[in-house]
């Protein structure tokens, strides 16, 4: 059984929701890194820093391996920026894990899903997300990843093909309206 299953994607590309849906289906921890950060940034993001991430992922690290300790698998993780999804394979080598990273094939389909008004995240900045979402795509997966398109926005097709990536195909989807996961 996968230990860990990381959720990867740039900003808009649908990661919030696929694991809201994972989580409710598999009945998962399901840790957003963005509610670890929370503890630092303003609702603009503008008051970022390498500190106070580093130290976020750190806390992170130290989580999901007590959620190992305490047995529960997968431990689902999303909102990870690119260079830390990329470190995955090094910090859980021992582990087996799965990174899905969604990406979207379309500038305008991205930019408009970073800018609607419902967007929990408060993040907005669409240029740096077309920017990071064409990073992904040009760069080789890493260990152990499947890079996922989700232009069409078919969360269904999405989970569907984590599931089958994590071994949990058969499982019965059983959520319509997916919980919000605790702050961690």
């Amino acid at each position: 059984m996968t230990d860990l299953l990381v959720v990867a994607g740039a900003p808009g590309s649908g990661k919030t929701t696929i694991c809201r849906l994972l989580y409710a289906e598999l009945g998962s921890a399901f840790i957003d890194f963005g509610h670890i950060r929370q503890f630092h940034l303003d609702n603009e993001w503008s008051n970022a820093s390498e500190r106070e991430e580093s130290m976020a992922f750190e806390n992170l690290l130290s989580i999901v391996r007590n959620y190992f300790r305490h047995s529960y698998a997968p431990v689902i993780v999303t909102d990870l920026q690119d260079f830390r999804v990329q470190e995955i394979p090094i910090h859980f080598r021992h582990n087996d894990f799965v990174i899905a990273t969604l990406v979207v094939n379309d500038d305008a389909e991205l930019k408009r899903r970073v800018l609607i008004p419902e967007r929990d995240s408060g993040y907005r900045d669409y240029a740096s997300s077309i920017a990071w979402n064409r990073g992904i795509i040009e760069r080789p997966a890493v260990q152990n990843e499947v890079k996922i398109d989700n232009t069409s926005a078919d969360p269904a097709r999405a989970v569907g093909r984590i599931r089958a990536l994590i071994g949990e195909d058969q499982i019965a989807v059983v959520s319509v309206q997916p919980p919000h996961p605790s702050p961690l």
